[in-house]
């Protein structure tokens, strides 16, 4: 194998199974940028495809970029598709910088290679994810010993000492300053002639190992795999301690072998004199390495099989199942439906086939959330060979279904019904969803809500539908008219279903409805309902009669309804009339593009009646301006040149050319525009034309058969997007929306038709609201009443253009004018993300599921905790959960950064967040406070600009952390500090300033008690991770110097000198295992050991707590932050007096027995999270 490897198939096993019949392992997708020979990281994301290739397995990598010299397949939407259509579940593999799960995979692998967030700000992972670190160093809490997969990058070929030993320069240095060059190195360690290291620099590998073979120090400030590549060519490596190097390198897997940590004469020596040993090691790990792939392969491959059995296992069953209210929701509800008159909502089951499983499958469903059966009446019109009671059970006429149903729907006392076919069955969010709707909206005619598919495998899939959309429904009927909400008297009034259509007899009553009253008292509920079989796609005759006869109604005299794909179908209007049409093209440079455009227009545009008018932007180009003149010069007079001055902004010229268009409608056309067919124009035609509709668009492909256009999403990335963008051009989108009509609320300017009468109407384009000037227009079509209609039948070609940098004021007009409407898009779906790369995947249900929204009961809390785990947990999530459950406000925890269009959709009483200070978070906070009504909150209780350089959010702070906080803080209503020292250090930064220690959260600590005296010398103990680690060094010379009198037992980090000292060792554990283990290492006494620093003093107590909650009694640093009321022993910062303070304890244990209860009493009356402390954080939250 390249790169240093042997090949696989040296090993006597292979963990693949060999067998013509033996079942299809699953595939991986690996997510990794380009193949960049300077980035260890990249190098082994693309090493690990490699690699699972050679032992047999299907692996692909996301990267465009890769080295020949590697398998990696390159990961396409044919081969998604391909797998996604047999069936095939794949492995999806994360780095860990990687946010969220963009690729939607059911079974995740997350890669460790560094610290999750000490590269880039990162949601927690889900509970279901993978985890395998890189090195043992990177294990997190809770992760087994066994999930490493340590892979050496380095081609020890390659980098290797040199063959004449004469080539090494006695103090010769080179240096590496970081992938920013920011770490820099103090000149004065550098020699005149020392070279210099750069990501780009030397351009091979063999030239960087000729520069360490020559050299005898390499120095280094950012952990990088250089170091051990200089040592493998007996070049010592240097790592100079700093913020950007605050641990030793690789300490676990080589044991620094070759690296000094810092440049004392002793670390360099033990450097030089371990060099040889690096090598060994290295190719230790290559031969281990392939029985740790072959574990990987097993674990991930072994989940793929847990996750198939899983009875809701899928992300939708999942998201599914979290909807449901909680205890607090349900009394409110229960509460809210008692006060309110409540419509009977009757389930009418159509039973043809008298199945009485499938049957009994939907009526069971209706029973299944406590409280509703009252409300809901079910009929069951069946042919089964059952009794009859003409009350609620009925014998269906299948000769004539719809007037059985007409009838028995005639007699019965609903309010609202709904129809459904036996096995469909409800989701108990649903019906409660329902309910509320119907109760809060007793006006409306009808409601249609969500849906979700089933397969034959049990497997669900969300149709999520957008709101009415009347093309989609005539287009793809089958998708848009199922188990709607209908108001019974309204019904009645409209003489029932028609019984000519028995095959469509939903569709044409919607229709019917939509042609008595437009759209008006016609809703959509954004939650599934109901569960049904998949789709079954076919050309239904009565849908097309039915879609005729609509349109007949309206006034089209000769519509036609074709169809090319079963159950979709294209409308032709028939309209009788040609009108003008004038084509508006943007000449601004890009001659090659501007001439592919007109000659493919020319070439394939049979319609007769237009007009091409060709806007000069002061182009200066001499080939441009040759080419414009000829075109001039022909005097044909359907095309014109129209000059504008180059300083007029793309907007003004298309305004005034308008001005100077002579066709009842315009088409604005990009210059990058190529026509592939004819009859696109009379496709466009055909929907412009119709009285109701504003705009029409069409579908653009790029060069490499991808859509670029499909119709743009609201909100998505903060402003709108558009969301099939990338995917193949003839695919199939989310619910077949990539191949049918529909209405989007905004379309792109690239190919934008519209009649010249509206655009004058609503003011053109809006110079002031580039670059969305396009979105604008459309937005102020669809304000008017009209439709804006995407459609697949036009297809162009369109060139890649470079996107365009809003800036802030272009941003806050966009906001100040459209915010709410960008928040909640009519043609998207509420419980679809924002993000663009989640375009039609679910956001999380937190942000979605809303049980009380209709009747305003509490008041709703947005929160997002960026800060440190624990802050993040003590401070937001463990209060946040405690106030909802006990009924105090109602809100969600949002596990990932959230943008103002995001705040304005959920539309929260309270925005609460923490450690927002990086430049993006703040100008978020400054959008909020221009254009939310939310009361903004922000939580701090760590002393940011002296955070320490071993935490993992430290390189995710701006250089000026205490102006990001000013400029933060004064967008907030308040600041919410957990000491009296911290409320001190930041008056000033915000007007009102509350103070709410943190407490324990009972859930976690009530009731611990650790055991006592359980070993022959007392057990004294010290808690904390690799960030805290200066705090156990402060007591080096107190652990030694009483090592033979007390048992010294550590949780968590371990400096290695000090082990031989330490009686016990153990390694953190996860969160919620951490109270429990704390409690069982049974101490006698414990150590909180601070030193007098502002970030210490600005700290709460909260170590003092943990250990008084289990009973332990403490000892502590006589600082700011453990001062007060709570009984510990508190000493100065020096040797003699932890050590004096420490023997008094252990000598009489009764007396710290007795300091234990005492502090275990006081933290119990007065510091949990419950009564008056639980009030005090609802007030500190709340705009009172």
């Amino acid at each position: 194998m390249t790169c240093g490897f042997h090949v696989a198939s040296e090993r006597q096993e292979c963990l693949m199974h060999r067998s013509l019949f033996a079942e299809r392992p699953s595939p991986y997708y690996i997510l990794a940028p380009d193949y960049r020979r300077n980035s260890a990281g990249i190098r082994v994301l693309h090493m690990l495809c490699d690699a699972l290739v050679r032992s047999g397995y299907e692996a692909y990598i996301s990267a465009a970029v890769g080295n020949p010299r590697l398998m990696t397949p390159r990961l396409t939407n044919d081969v998604t598709a391909l797998h996604k259509a047999q069936k095939i579940e794949p492995i999806i593999i994360y780095p860990e910088v990687v946010d969220g799960n963009p690729m939607g995979g059911n079974v995740v692998v997350r890669y460790l290679l560094n610290q999750p967030g000490f590269l880039r700000a990162v949601s927690p992972y889900d509970d279901n994810d993978i985890l395998f670190s890189y090195t043992r160093e990177l294990l997190q809490p809770g992760m087994a010993q066994d999930r490493v997969l340590y892979m050496p990058a380095v081609n020890i070929s390659i980098f290797c000492p040199p063959t004449d030993p004469a080539q090494r320069i006695p103090g010769k240095i080179c240096y590496y300053q970081g992938r920013q060059g920011t770490a820099l190195i103090d000149p004065a360690l550098l020699g005149p002639d020392s070279i210099e290291i750069t990501p780009g620099s030397p351009a091979s590998w063999e030239a960087l190992a000729a520069v360490f073979q020559q050299c005898e120090f390499f120095y280094c400030s950012e952990p990088s795999g250089l170091a051990a590549e200089a040592a493998l060519c007996g070049c010592v490596a240097v790592v100079i301690p700093s913020q950007y190097a605050p641990r030793p390198l690789s300490n676990h897997e080589n044991n620094s072998y070759g690296v000094a940590w810092g440049n004392t004469p002793q670390a360099i020596e033990t450097a030089r004199q371990t060099l040889p040993l690096l090598r060994q090691s290295l190719l230790r790990h290559q031969e281990n390495f392939w029985a740790s792939l072959d574990h990987f392969i097993e674990v991930t491959q072994d989940a793929v099989v847990a996750y198939a059995q899983r009875p809701d296992k899928n992300q939708d069953a999942h998201w599914l199942a979290a909807r449901q209210p909680n205890a607090v929701q349900r009394l409110l509800i229960d509460e809210y439906l008692k006060r309110s008159q409540v419509p009977v909502l009757g389930v009418v089951i159509l039973d043809p086939d008298g199945e009485l499983q499938r049957l009994n499958d939907t009526l069971e469903s209706l029973a299944q959330h406590e409280g509703l059966p009252a409300i809901l009446q079910p009929a069951v019109l069946t042919a089964a060979d059952i009794p009859c009671d003409d009350k609620r059970v009925f014998r269906l006429d299948s000769l004539d279904t719809v007037a059985t149903l007409n009838r028995v729907i005639n007699e019965q006392a609903f309010d609202v019904f709904i129809i459904v076919r036996a096995g469909e069955t409800f989701t108990a969010g649903g019906l409660l969803s329902a309910v509320l709707e119907l109760t809060a909206t007793p006006d409306c005619r009808a409601i249609c809500a969500d849906e979700v598919m089933r397969f034959e495998d049990g497997n669900l899939k969300l149709a999520l539908r957008p709101d009415i959309n009347l093309d989609l429904l005539l287009s793809f009927p089958a998708c848009m008219a199922r188990h709607w909400l209908l108001r019974r008297d309204v019904w009645q009034a409209m003489g029932g279903f028609a019984t000519e259509f028995p095959a469509a007899f939903e569709l044409e009553y919607i229709l019917r409805m939509i042609e008595t009253a437009g759209f008006e008292g016609l809703g959509h509920m954004s939650e599934p309902l109901v569960v049904g079989d998949v789709l079954l796609l076919e050309d239904n005759p009565q849908e097309r009669a039915v879609i005729e006869r609509h349109l007949r109604t309206r006034g089209f005299t000769a519509p036609q309804v074709n169809s090319r794909l079963p159950g979709r179908y294209e409308v032709d209007y028939g309209h009788a009339v040609a009108p003008a049409v004038s084509i508006l093209i943007l000449a601004d440079g890009q001659l090659t593009y501007v001439q592919r455009c007109v000659d493919s227009l020319l070439e394939n545009t049979g319609y007769g009646n237009y007009e091409l008018l060709l806007l000069d932007r002061g182009n200066e180009d001499a080939a441009m301006c040759s080419w414009l003149s000829g075109i001039e010069q022909l005097g044909v007079g359907h095309l014109r040149v129209l000059r504008f001055p180059a300083g007029l902004s793309p907007e003004v010229i298309r305004n005034q050319a308008v001005e100077e268009a002579r066709g009842e409608f315009l088409l604005f056309l990009d210059a990058g525009i190529g026509v592939l067919t004819g009859g696109w124009l009379e496709q466009l035609l055909n929907h412009a034309m119709r009285p109701e509709v504003g705009s029409v668009g069409a579908k653009l492909i790029a060069g490499d058969g991808t859509v670029r256009h499909a119709g743009l999403v609201l909100g998505s990335g903060g402003t709108v997007a558009s969301p099939f963008a990338r995917m193949p051009g003839d695919g199939d989108g989310y619910m077949q929306r990539l191949q049918v009509d529909q209405n989007y609320s905004a379309l792109s300017g690239q190919c934008l038709m519209v009649r010249q009468e509206l655009f004058a109407a609503v003011g053109g384009f809006d110079e002031e609201l580039a670059p969305w000037a396009d979105v604008d227009l459309c937005l102020k079509l669809q304000q008017a009443g009209y439709l804006n209609v995407w459609t697949p039948r036009v297809k162009l070609l369109i060139g890649e253009s470079p996107a365009v940098e809003a800036t802030p004021v272009q941003l806050d007009r966009l906001y100040q004018r459209w915010l709410p409407t960008l928040a909640l898009d009519r043609a998207y779906n509420p419980n679809f993300s924002l993000a663009p790369e989640r375009a039609f995947h679910v956001v999380e249900s937190s942000l979605s599921w809303r049980p009380l929204s209709s009747f305003a009961s509490l008041p709703t809390v947005l929160a997002h905790a960026a800060g440190e785990p624990d802050s993040a947990r003590q401070r937001i999530v463990q209060p946040f959960n405690a106030l909802r459950e006990a009924g105090m406000l109602d809100g969600a925890l949002s596990s990932q950064a959230l943008s103002v269009v995001d705040i304005a959709r959920y539309n929260p009483d309270v925005l609460l967040v923490q450690q927002y200070v990086n430049t993006e978070q703040l100008e978020t906070l400054r959008q909020v406070k221009a254009f939310a009504r939310c009361f903004k909150v922000f939580d701090l209780d760590l002393y940011l600009p002296n955070l320490s350089p071993k935490s993992p959010h430290y390189r995710l702070l701006p250089t000026d952390v205490l102006g990001a906080l000013r400029q933060g803080l004064s967008h907030m209503d308040r600041l919410v500090v957990s000491t009296d020292f911290m409320a001190q250090v930041f008056d000033g930064f915000n007007a009102d300033i509350r103070i709410v220690p943190t407490r324990l959260d009972p859930r976690d600590w009530e009731g611990l008690q650790g055991g006592r005296r359980c070993a022959d010398k007392p057990r004294v103990g010290w808690v904390g991770s690799l960030h805290n680690i200066g705090e156990l060094e402060m007591l080096a010379n107190v652990i030694k110097e009483l090592a033979d009198e007390v048992d010294w037992v550590i949780l968590g980090t371990c400096p290695a000198h000090l082990r031989p000292f330490i009686r016990e060792h153990h390694d953190a554990v996860a969160v919620d295992a951490y109270p429990s283990k704390l409690a069982s290492l049974n101490l006698d006494l414990a150590l909180a050991p601070l030193e007098d620093t502002l970030f210490n003093r600005c700290k709460g107590n909260g170590r003092l707590l943990e250990f008084g909650a289990c009973g332990v009694p403490v000892i502590c640093s006589d600082i700011e932050a453990y001062r007060g009321d709570l009984p510990a022993k508190r000493v100065e910062n020096r040797f003699d007096t932890w050590v004096d303070a420490i023997r008094a304890h252990v000598q009489d244990l009764d007396a710290a027995a007795a300091l234990g209860d005492a502090l275990q009493t006081c933290i119990r009356q007065d510091w949990m999270l419950n009564g008056v402390a639980l009030a005090a954080w609802r007030d500190s939250w709340l705009g009172h």
